[in-house]
């Protein structure tokens, strides 16, 4: 395969890759709404890998990204029709999640594959601008606009961290291309794929991203096209329905993936526009998730979709030969992404709450330590089962599969920035991170160093290295789940209220050290299910579960990666049991069945 894929890059090399000295693209398109959070640049943001979550980022990059057989996600675009209907997205979701890696970390080994796959993709594109997998008399039928939508994503992020006008000008084919093709007086984009057409319309948020980096009005006129389409009496109706009764349910079909991936483009046209509907429309899609729709390890749906409210099965099931449950890969993503879109918009802290619930518990609960494969659904009780949905291409690649690395290589850009001008550190998660703030005269830069063995412990140590010494706030996200956050600088204390933002205004000095200290006790979470009585261990951001691997083990087996392991006394109102927990991030990671729910206890504490 490794033969075959190289010859493929032989056979498309006379395309100009070269990007030495390119000065790298800046939008061309101002936005009209302006981010009151601005994060560090991905390249000044260092985590360290070490740290927990870092860790796990190294093994998305060493186990997943580069060891991908990118030959069989490429092979589609080569000898079209592709084996699969949705085959085409990999290539693209693949490219996203390595540019921002590469953004970050600078990995060249990273960024030789994203110049290979780029290369390969670019040449297979028609002399029409078609770049999908099906053959001409099978266009736009399916799952065509959506490949164009990942290989618009994919090679929109090439092209901003590298400069490459191969890529750009490939996507301005792609995009001129579909405004001659859909529009009022040509094809609906409706009746062109899925999910009451909200497959195909999801290609909104790439065309905001073109418009971004072209200026060309014709994108921002097709993207307007898109959003009135909803209202096609065959459409989703999407805006409409979120701005009557903002139930995610009610709407369209319920798919939660594809209307999520739509109100990720939307929430970004906002940005553009300005059209307070668009904000109003997906702030209601947030708050009736939160409300109806979420598990406690920040995922949302069942078997794809979103359900009754309150009805939150912690299962799986089989039907035939496909396994069904709780918190789809895909689904975690682009929530995490609406997440993220809404923080930087209005700076609230309920928005970088839900970003942490994400991370550390469905996000890398996705994804295995042991090998960095990736597990479809992730339900409160079962198994994970990794590796075990392929989608006929072996021996892993899955729409999940190549949307959790996505998820994965954002992380960067939720720790810290600046809100409203100020700094602010909004994820606690060690490194080194540097970004700017308004000075005298001019910018001034900060450095700031996070250490800490969070979230095993509550404490944390920041230094703050300002170019100059002078007086601003420092902002730090006190998380919703500390009820007694401390953050001390010299001989001042400073008390932060949970969910909110603690301000610390004072004259900074280069090395300035604030120790803060959160608390980690155990907390009963109570199932959301309807009907239930079961409760969720929570401690700190995570919750805890049992597995049945070491349901006798005194400590953690050497080949379990992770080292939180807390065994806890629990009292019911009838007998006493011992509970032997891990992360439910952890859990699972060697084929053992877990479980997350349990007995309403009367009392709970974690033995000495």
């Amino acid at each position: 395969m490794l033969k075959y894929f190289l010859t493929l890059i032989t056979s498309f090399s006379l395309l100009n890759f070269s990007v030495a000295q390119v000065v790298l693209p800046k939008p061309l398109v101002a936005d009209k709404i302006i981010n009151r959070f601005e994060p560090s640049r991905l390249q000044d943001a260092k985590v360290s890998a070490s740290s927990y979550i870092g860790e796990r980022m190294e093994i998305n990059i060493e186990k997943r990204l580069l060891t991908l057989d990118l030959a069989s996600i490429l092979e589609p675009y080569i000898h079209r029709p592709g084996k699969q209907t949705w085959i085409g997205e990999h290539v693209g979701k693949f490219l996203h999640a390595a540019a921002n890696v590469y953004e970050a970390n600078g990995n060249m080994e990273l960024k030789n594959k994203m110049d290979s796959v780029a290369k390969v993709l670019i040449a297979s594109q028609m002399p029409d601008g078609y770049l999908g997998t099906y053959i001409e008399k099978d266009r736009w039928k399916d799952w065509d606009v959506w490949a164009h939508k990942y290989n618009l994503i994919g090679l929109l992020s090439y092209y901003k961290v590298t400069g490459n006008m191969p890529a750009l000008e490939a996507c301005k084919r792609m995009g001129n291309l579909l405004i001659q093709t859909f529009g009022e007086g040509k094809k609906d984009i409706i009746q062109s794929s899925w999910h009451v057409g909200m497959a195909s319309t999801s290609v909104l948020e790439p065309i905001v991203m073109l418009y971004r980096y072209t200026a060309d009005k014709r994108y921002l006129d097709f993207c307007r096209y898109i959003v009135s389409s909803w209202n096609h009496p065959d459409g989703p109706q999407i805006l409409k329905s979120l701005l009557a009764h903002g139930n995610v349910y009610k709407t369209a079909n319920g798919k939660a993936y594809e209307m999520l991936s739509n109100l990720v483009g939307l929430i970004d046209l906002y940005r553009i526009t300005g059209e307070a509907n668009y904000f109003t429309a997906c702030q209601n899609a947030w708050t009736d998730i939160v409300t109806n729709r979420l598990y406690p390890i920040g995922t949302t749906s069942w078997g794809e979709h979103f359900r009754e409210d309150s009805v939150l099965r912690p299962d799986g099931e089989v039907h035939g030969d496909k396994y069904n449950g709780a918190g789809e890969g895909c689904v975690t993503v682009t929530w995490l992404q609406l997440n993220w879109h809404l923080l930087q918009l209005t700076g609230k802290a309920a928005f970088a709450h839900e970003i942490e619930r994400i991370i550390y518990n469905s996000l890398i609960g996705a994804q295995s330590p042991q090998d960095g494969t990736v597990c479809y659904f992730v339900p409160m009780d079962g198994r994970k089962r990794f590796a075990e949905v392929n989608h006929g291409i072996l021996p892993d690649i899955s729409c999940c599969s190549s949307s959790i690395p996505r998820g994965l290589a954002l992380i960067p850009q939720f720790i810290n920035g600046t809100m409203n001008g100020m700094p602010a550190l909004l994820q606690y998660i060690p490194g080194t991170y540097s970004f700017s703030i308004p000075g005298k005269k001019k910018l001034q830069w900060i450095k700031m160093e996070v250490k800490s063995e969070f979230p095993k412990n509550g404490a944390v140590t920041i230094k703050l290295y300002p170019e100059s010494k002078g007086v601003f706030d420092l902002m730090l996200r006190v998380p919703a789940w500390s009820a007694n956050f401390k953050a001390r600088v010299n001989d001042e204390e400073f008390r932060g209220e949970a969910g909110k933002l603690l301000t610390i205004k004072r004259l900074w000095n280069p090395g300035d050290e604030i120790t803060v200290l959160m608390d980690m006790d155990l907390k009963l979470i109570p199932d959301p299910n309807k009907n239930s009585t079961q409760v969720y261990i929570q401690r700190g951001p995570q919750i805890l579960a049992v597995d049945d691997q070491l349901d006798v083990k005194s400590k953690l087996p050497d080949n379990w990666i992770g080292n939180q392991f807390y065994v806890t006394n629990a009292t019911t109102d009838k007998s006493s049991i011992t509970l032997r927990l891990v992360p439910f991030a952890d859990a699972g990671q060697t084929g053992g069945n877990y479980q997350v729910l349990f007995p309403r206890f009367e009392k709970l504490k974690e033995a000495n």
